[in-house]
């Protein structure tokens, strides 16, 4: 019976039947065809769905093997009704990469129960099939990964494996112990059985093992004198644990994340690892760089070719831990090939400490993987807008202040608006028509101002979008005043037709230093360089360096 609860597998058992019916009666309600008749085929034999309305007589046959693949099916059927093009037709669809998701591995505070549980349901909206538990800071990640799983924290595993059944969504969990742990101690493989074998007893079919973000000597005697070096250690270890997992449950998946898991793909580790490892284990692989700003399919063959197997992404994007937790980035996936997922075991996205927030470029994501080669990253990132946030005053004051974190390690520009509102100023500047340049800037300033009120406002809706920006607004609010104190500043400066320049003024121009410097007080990166780089070139035309 625990073979029929593998979402991908999931309609070929009575049980997975069972639980795609109650996929359907919830995801129906509340629908124009909530009285329809869905009938259920399980003929497909692929990840993807085919699917027939009948108008008239008000039946719909769905034809798939996998629960996420319903879950997709029932969201195509909901957008068809939310456009209303809810009409009689057979459709076929399969998705661009097989395993797509999110791995919450980031450092830091992690997600809350709450939020978790909510994601299941994004995720599912997103046709996305996996979630990986895997925050890199809670204690029982990496720390006390010997001792066994609490009950309290066994029961919240079970409950997320019971929502994605109902979403699509496959949770897998991870554990690092490559801190502390002795490759060749077989009570280690012991003790990271135990935690699995907890796993799968509460429903959890996907599990990882994580060499990540350690050192990359042999620390123990004893490992040193078995290994000739770390990549065989994790080989040795990672095939131990696999070996045994397989008497748990041969259809479990397996995924190990190496040691050196962003390159050129053809690193010796890798060779080394690639070649010891059993075949059916996945590998993670971040792509050229940890956070890489493209990943293209070249690479994924090298690293095929080394590692005898295809990478399954851990894309670091929108992570923002560590020396990146002063930034957002909300802006759509960039840079990903289109045929990339016939080259990859799928991809998992790393989303920000913020949930809310990654909610918007995680929409791009998904997106992005279950059709890319129709994928349109603006276009998609709207989207987001009108998916996420139902009021449209709301939505228009959220766009105007995300509009202002939108680049990337994928591209984009950070502030495309503000930086065409000072395009504009600088041209009316530099053509001597001073008092244009001063009302561009004052009315760029006005429509900030009148996003920041509709976003503190006590009637706001979203209160969690709110504390995920709150910081971010101290920013947007001191942008948006310095640009109005610019705008006078602007007013009452002259410009020289003879050299067709500003005229120097030594007052004006410590003024606009000041602003800058007030500019900088807060921390936090909003607007990219716009309004940075536009003070101190403003400056340095009105003198700055001759006066020092």
């Amino acid at each position: 019976m625990s073979r029929s609860l593998h979402i991908d597998k999931f309609l070929l058992f009575d049980e997975g039947i069972k639980r795609a019916r109650e996929m359907i009666s919830v995801h129906q309600r509340n629908t124009s065809f909530a009285d329809f008749n869905i009938e259920l085929e399980t003929k497909r034999n692929q990840l993807g769905f085919d699917l027939e309305i009948f108008l008239e007589s008000k039946k719909i046959n769905i034809n798939t093997i996998s629960l996420s693949a319903l879950r997709s099916a029932l969201n195509f059927l909901n957008e068809l009704d939310r456009t209303n093009k809810l009409n009689s037709g057979k459709f076929s669809k399969v998705p661009g990469f097989k395993i797509r998701g999110i791995v919450e591995g980031f450092y830091g505070f992690p997600w809350t129960e709450s939020e978790r549980e909510d994601a299941f349901k994004k995720l599912g909206d997103f046709n996305m099939n996996t979630y990986l538990l895997s925050p890199k800071d809670i204690p029982w990640q990496r720390f006390q990964w010997r001792e066994p799983f609490q009950e309290d924290f066994l029961g919240s595993v079970r409950k997320y494996v019971e929502l994605g059944l109902i979403e699509g969504v496959e949770l897998a969990v991870a554990v690092s112990p490559g801190l502390s742990v002795v490759y060749s101690d077989q009570n280690d493989v012991e003790y990271l059985l135990n935690r699995y074998r907890q796993l799968v007893s509460v429903g959890v079919k996907h599990l990882a093992l994580l060499w990540d973000d350690i050192d990359s000597s042999l620390q123990n005697e004893a490992d040193q004198k078995k290994y000739h070096n770390i990549s065989e250690a994790h080989a040795d270890f990672s095939n131990k644990v696999y070996q045994e997992i397989l008497k748990l449950d041969p259809e479990i998946t397996f995924t190990v994340c190496p040691m050196h898991y962003c390159g050129r793909g053809d690193e010796s580790y890798l060779q080394v690892l690639g070649k010891s490892l059993n075949q059916e284990i996945n590998l993670f692989w971040t792509g050229r760089s940890i956070c890489s700003e493209y990943l293209e399919i070249v690479d994924a063959k090298v690293f095929q070719e080394t590692t005898k197997r295809f990478p399954l992404y851990w894309d670091n994007f929108p992570v923002n831990d560590g020396s990146l937790r002063h930034s957002l980035f909300i802006g759509p996936v960039r840079s990903r090939e289109d045929k990339l997922g016939q080259y990859s075991a799928g991809l998992l996205s790393n989303p920000m400490t913020q949930y809310h927030m990654s909610l918007f470029p995680l929409y791009t994501v998904g997106k992005y993987l279950w059709d890319p080669e129709n994928y349109l990253p603006d276009k998609s990132w709207e989207e987001s807008l009108e998916f996420l946030i139902p009021k449209e005053v709301e939505r228009v004051a959220l766009r105007t202040f995300l509009r202002n974190t939108m680049g990337t390690v994928t591209g984009g520009d950070p502030a495309p608006d503000v930086r065409k509102a000072f395009i504009d100023a600088t041209y009316a500047r530099r053509r001597g028509e001073i008092k244009e340049a001063s009302s561009i800037l004052k009315k760029e300033a006005q429509r900030l101002e009148e996003a920041y009120i509709v976003l503190t406002s006590p009637t706001f809706s979203h209160i969690e979008i709110y504390k995920d920006i709150e910081k971010w607004l101290v920013k947007f609010k001191i942008g948006y005043e310095v640009l109005g104190e610019l705008s006078e500043l602007i007013s009452r400066t002259s410009f020289d037709i003879s050299k067709n320049t500003m005229k120097e003024d030594f007052d004006l121009a410590w003024a606009v230093i000041r602003l800058r410097d007030r500019f900088d007080i807060s921390p936090t990166n909003l607007f990219g360089d716009v309004i940075e780089g536009y003070l101190w070139e403003l400056a340095a035309e009105l003198g700055i360096c001759q006066s020092v």
